[in-house]
């Protein structure tokens, strides 16, 4: 089963890719956020133990989701992984509306495009991914034609030229263009002032935080080409982007606060740096 399913996903499942040191401690921290997750719908929120159950396991799987796009934009920072992962859960907390199903499409894309050299997409997974992203389109005001049209004609610039992207491309390409054509799908709100300083402070730390990516210090998960830049430094902004029109458009930024604070995590601590980049 093992060999099938990495035949089938093998950009998206990474069954094999390289792993870190948190990894071991990522389902035991996950066992105490579920129970930490649980009492707070059950004996705060009032929930029944049914749903309050429901929200819990949602919130782990979030939180783990979360911690798998993080490896993906940020693999030569396992020191950070900890530390963001418990900022993750503590965030999750008191969240009401978690949007699990776009997390999971982000970290499924995020590796179509950071993929290291040594894989091509497999036509399965595109096939699986485009059904998932019409799905999404018809559900939810969210960008995700656009999103997955641009990181499939990144990976096709990016290196190897595989023309089985084209297609798909173009499908999710013309989806966008109605997406587009409607307005971009976006609800006319005001962002507050703590939703505003935490898109911009997030924001220009993260661009900086790329800024100073100049190589990733992981190897890919046959070990055999270190993984690209570029394509690390294409899909943060892609992500990046993404979150912004969320914000922007449909005033969603404690929605995916998750993602946020991760994108904090892995980038505040570069901060210090700013002074060895003015002096030169």
């Amino acid at each position: 089963m093992h060999d099938i399913l990495k035949s089938l996903f093998p950009t998206t499942l990474r069954l094999d890719r390289h792993r870190y040191k948190f990894d071991d401690l990522v389902m035991p921290v996950s066992a105490l956020f579920l129970i930490i997750f649980f009492c707070y719908s059950y004996f705060f929120l009032k929930l029944s133990i049914f749903w309050s159950i429901f929200d819990a396991i949602k919130k782990v799987l979030l939180s783990y989701v979360t911690y798998l796009i993080m490896v993906e934009l940020s693999p030569d920072t396992p020191h950070l992984f900890k530390w963001a992962y418990a900022a993750i859960g503590l965030v999750l907390i008191p969240m009401n509306s978690s949007h699990l199903m776009a997390a999971i499409f982000f970290l499924f894309t995020t590796r179509l495009l950071t993929k290291s050299s040594g894989y091509l997409s497999s036509v399965t997974e595109l096939c699986v991914m485009l059904t998932f992203t019409v799905a999404q389109y018809f559900f939810s005001p969210f960008l995700y034609p656009l999103f997955f049209a641009i990181a499939l004609l990144l990976d096709y610039k990016f290196k190897h030229k595989d023309y089985r992207n084209i297609p798909f491309i173009v499908i999710a390409g013309l989806m966008s263009v109605l997406w587009i054509s409607s307005g971009f799908g976006i609800i006319t709100n005001r962002l507050d002032l703590v939703s505003s300083l935490i898109v911009f402070i997030i924001g220009i730390s993260y661009i900086f935080r790329l800024s100073l990516l100049k190589s990733v210090l992981s190897f890919n998960d046959i070990e055999t080409n270190l993984i690209s830049p570029k394509r690390v430094k294409a899909a943060g902004l892609l992500l990046l982007m993404s979150l912004i029109v969320l914000a922007i458009g449909h005033a969603m930024v404690f929605e995916f606060a998750n993602i946020w604070v991760m994108l904090a995590c892995i980038s505040v601590p570069f901060l210090k740096d700013l002074k060895h980049v003015i002096n030169g």
